[in-house]
């Protein structure tokens, strides 16, 4: 029996529910300027707090070259409306991630984002104040029993560290081990992983989902190369399922009987309740691109020269 919401022979793939239409476009308000997903925090009294990289539309500058500032939303809802108006002191965060941890002084929760360093904070309305060097690009850290982890971009190692002001130091190449005993770094195995999200299982075992791509893929691009997935029992020794079983995939259903494939749904952030139980995954999506592809290039670069956007998805639970 797979745990919700994993599914298929290998309990290998995310079931996603019918969605509230709301999450089609979680930045419905400016076509020209793009959004590329973050971390969701809380809820917290009620209100769940949503930190997302807002992108410029420059002549001569691809679409997704140029962040602004990171935007800050809030809403009674994961699956939105968010309200947008709320002022942030943040950074040109590119890339950010989220942990609520618990305040080592009072016990209270501490809200950090990373994005290169980590900022911490009493309220998910800041203000914020740098605590740490973080542990590099598109950071994707996870706690346990009193233990930072993380990898980064292109998910090649993992580290840690007990204390955000030391630097981390590696605990494992994540290389994985096949079924006929070959032993390979993951992104040989499943070429093109990017964007990972990092988390721990509640029987302790090591996860991590990426956005994977192939540019040669120019066609049918609603059946694309999308997602990877590797776990472990220790954060020591790697394992993917064979043949591959992509985690996501690119269809969403919606509450108002409407239904959208996406080209790209990348970054991925999974947000789990109290009990630790994952409810959504919210992705960076091309809004815009067809089945078809675009002139431009390869289906996953298409989203250079598309309107892009923010979702989110109910996962079957």
């Amino acid at each position: 029996v797979c745990d919700k919401p994993w599914q298929g022979p290998s309990c290998g793939t995310m079931g996603f529910a019918v969605t509230p239409s709301s999450g089609k476009d979680l930045f419905p308000f400016n076509r020209s300027h793009n959004t590329w997903n973050g971390p969701i925090i809380g809820p917290v009294d009620g209100t769940y707090h949503f930190y997302v990289p807002y992108y410029g539309n420059y002549t001569g500058i691809k679409s997704l070259f140029r962040v602004d500032y990171m935007i800050h939303g809030v809403s009674k809802n994961i699956a939105g409306p968010y309200d947008w108006s709320i002022a942030a002191d943040l950074p040109r965060g590119i890339n950010p991630a989220a942990l609520t941890i618990k305040n080592s002084t009072d016990g209270n929760p501490l809200y950090t984002l990373w994005d290169g360093g980590v900022l911490a904070s009493e309220s998910p309305d800041g203000p914020w104040t740098n605590i740490g060097g973080g542990c590099g690009g598109n950071p994707a850290p996870a706690f346990k029993d009193g233990v930072f982890y993380c990898t980064s971009q292109h998910t090649t190692e993992l580290t840690s560290t007990s204390n955000l002001k030391s630097k981390f130091t590696k605990v494992s190449d994540i290389n994985v081990t096949l079924a006929n005993g070959t032993n390979l770094p993951y992104g040989k195995a499943l070429p093109n992983v990017e964007d990972p999200f990092l988390w721990i299982d509640k029987r302790g075992n090591f996860h991590i989902i990426n956005h994977r791509f192939d540019t040669a893929e120019k066609t049918n691009c609603f059946s694309t190369t999308l997602s990877a997935h590797t776990f472990s029992p220790d954060g020591k020794t790697w394992h993917i399922i064979e043949p591959a079983v992509e985690p996501y995939s690119h269809t969403v259903q919606y509450d108002d009987g409407t239904s959208k494939t996406f080209v790209a749904l990348e970054r991925p952030n999974i947000h789990f309740d109290e009990s630790g139980q994952m409810t959504h995954i919210n992705f960076a999506a091309d809004l815009t691109t067809t089945d078809a592809g675009c002139k431009e290039g390869g289906c996953d670069e298409c989203k250079f020269y598309m309107h892009c956007g923010t979702v989110i998805v109910a996962l079957d639970v």
